[in-house]
């Protein structure tokens, strides 16, 4: 058997070696589930482009000019004249200039549209389908008539129409037309479906190559990449890829391929030799769970995964059954007892998961009110402006406060939770320098006191003129406003919230102070974890997300610091930050 798999091992060494020398000698026809991609610095080329979904790294197409449209903008928004606007546009789109003339057709369209006049709006967008070689705002030009298209056909409730459309933009997606990262991919795929056209649904195999290619190019970019290569490539949950690489100079060549031309082309070309030997071939991306057989590694080999080789003889295949039969039947006493552990354990995890579920219902619900008042506000004030064309400089610099308030809660809300997932997912880089702790404290405290004027609160601050520290200023800021956030709707009827910058031992100090509710002793072990509130918080109905006192948390071990809580119910609840002293 190991002779078998020596040779049967070879064999497939030879097939792989074959496709890498294709592969530097610049060959670009392969067969299905396989692509090919060179890159030279951030230019990269694949073939075909219309077996992946999207780009690991998008060319940069020239943006439109903006400046041949000032005059016509001014008319179109400053003196809201949209005719003498499209009259302005339609002479710009006559000229013989390309980049000019898309520009001037994307705004003629915006202007009909504006004026109501959609079915011209639709010939002008139809004019753009073929202006490939240019961008709008970081978006192909004809994608974005293609996308306009589509849009005023839905407005219109032209299905049959929007169908057709629809399905022109899935076929130019699949084909590869435009070189477009995931993120915009997956968005112009949700489009076609809300339209009514089905785009390669789960994990086809467009996106498990370009899903490849991506994690590939990743690689690659980082300093001190291998030259060459052979590696798996975990793609989805169940899925790999396969991916060759050769690095020439600047030049980099390299084929990602599936199980399906892993099977036609590779263990195709060696299914002679296994039947030669008698035996069958398996391939597993890990060491681990590997069934019986003899067993070539990958490290060992050389391949991309490791092999497994077991003989293809029906009397050898029933004496491993009855030798499995006996090891079952010798571990089925074995096999009861962890029965009842799993039942118990399996009993534990489920109330557990329960747990977590109501906590992340609570987390949705409560994220989904905080969105609610600010866009609330945002919709009330922007309507008062629409409805109200003739308000008073005045009224309307009330408008824009208001509006710029709502959009800054909005902001940080949406960072802090784009914040928190990459400090669950240990992806958020802290930025150490030196920083006057005192300083970023009266910042802070600053900003807060006037986002939070209207609530008649008084902050007291106490701090020296200097204490030094090593910190990401941003995070360390983002900590301390959660804490006084916390301390506002915490406190009750009283108004006046404490802030304290001191020195502890080797330590710098922040403490929020406030005089509130309190919390319970048997609570202030829980409240930092996340998605975490009181019962009285719950029960009073106090808006929060349960994230705040997890983030912090998050960034004071971060920053090899502790945050402490002392606190009685109905006295109020004191915060501290304990950060080292910068040496």
């Amino acid at each position: 058997m190991e002779r078998a798999t020596d040779i049967a091992t070879a064999a497939l060494q030879r097939a792989v070696e074959a496709s890498e020398r294709r592969l530097v000698e610049g060959n670009k026809d392969w067969p299905d589930g396989a692509v090919v991609m060179t890159a030279r610095g951030d230019t990269v080329q694949i073939w075909p482009m219309g077996r992946v979904a999207y780009l690991p790294v998008t060319p940069q197409l020239p943006e439109l000019p903006v400046a041949p449209f000032a005059a016509g903008e001014a008319i179109e928004f400053r003196q809201r004249d949209l005719n003498r606007a499209a009259a302005f546009y339609r002479d710009l789109a006559s000229l013989n200039r390309p980049d000019v003339r898309a520009g001037a057709l994307l705004r003629l369209a915006r202007c009909l549209r504006g004026a109501g006049r959609q079915a011209d709006a639709l010939l002008v967008y139809a004019r753009l389908l073929n202006e490939d070689g240019w961008a709008f705002e970081g978006m192909p030009v004809s994608l974005v008539a293609r996308q306009a298209r589509c849009s005023l056909m839905d407005a219109l409730n032209q299905a049959d129409d929007l169908r057709r459309e629809a399905a022109a933009l899935v076929s130019d997606l699949q084909r590869g037309r435009w070189p477009l990262t995931r993120a915009a991919a997956q968005l112009c795929a949700q489009d076609a479906a809300r339209w009514g056209v089905a785009f390669l649904p789960g994990q086809s195999e467009r996106e498990l190559l370009a899903d490849g290619l991506r994690s590939l190019w990743q690689k690659l970019s980082q300093p001190g990449s291998a030259a060459s290569g052979r590696e798996s490539i975990a793609v989805g949950r169940e899925e790999t890829v396969v991916a060759l690489w050769n690095r020439s100079g600047d030049r980099v060549s390299a084929l990602v391929a599936t199980s399906q031309f892993v099977s036609a082309q590779w263990l195709g070309a060696i299914d002679p030799v296994l039947q030669e030997q008698r035996v069958k071939l398996k391939l597993h991306s890990g060491s681990k769970g590997l069934p019986p057989g003899a067993v070539r590694r990958a490290d060992e080999i050389g391949l991309p995964w490791t092999l497994v080789v077991a003989g293809s003889d029906p009397e050898m295949e029933r004496g491993q059954y009855r030798l499995r039969r006996q090891f079952l039947v010798s571990g089925f006493l074995i096999l009861a007892v962890l029965i009842v552990i799993a039942s118990y354990l399996i009993f534990r995890a489920t109330s557990r998961e329960f747990a977590a579920a109501r906590l992340q219902s609570d987390f949705v619900a409560a994220v989904s009110h905080e969105f609610r008042t600010p866009l609330t506000s945002l919709r009330q004030f922007t309507d008062m402006l629409r409805e109200h064309k003739n308000l008073s400089d005045e009224r309307r610099d009330i408008c824009y406060e208001a509006q710029a308030r709502s959009t800054a809660r909005l902001t940080r809300l949406v960072e802090s939770l784009l914040d928190f997932g990459r400090m669950e997912g240990g992806a958020r880089i802290y930025h150490f320098e030196p920083v006057d702790c005192s300083e970023l404290v009266r910042r802070i405290v600053e900003e807060f006191r006037n986002e939070a004027q209207s609530s008649g609160f008084q902050f007291v601050l106490a701090a020296p003129d200097s204490a030094e520290i090593d910190a990401d200023g941003e995070a360390l800021g983002r900590a301390l406003w959660n804490l006084l956030d916390n301390a506002v709707k915490y406190s009750g009827d009283s108004r006046e919230i404490n802030v304290e910058v001191g020195r502890a031992g080797l330590d710098v100090t922040i403490a929020v102070r406030d005089r509130g509710l309190g919390i319970p002793a048997h609570e202030q072990a829980l409240i930092f974890r996340k998605f975490q509130r009181g019962d009285e918080a719950m029960r009073l109905g106090i808006k929060g997300t349960g994230i705040g006192l997890a983030m912090v948390d998050h960034i004071m071990k971060a920053h090899h610091g502790r945050v402490e809580v002392r606190s009685e119910p109905g006295r109020g609840s004191t915060f501290t930050l304990a950060l080292p002293v910068r040496r």
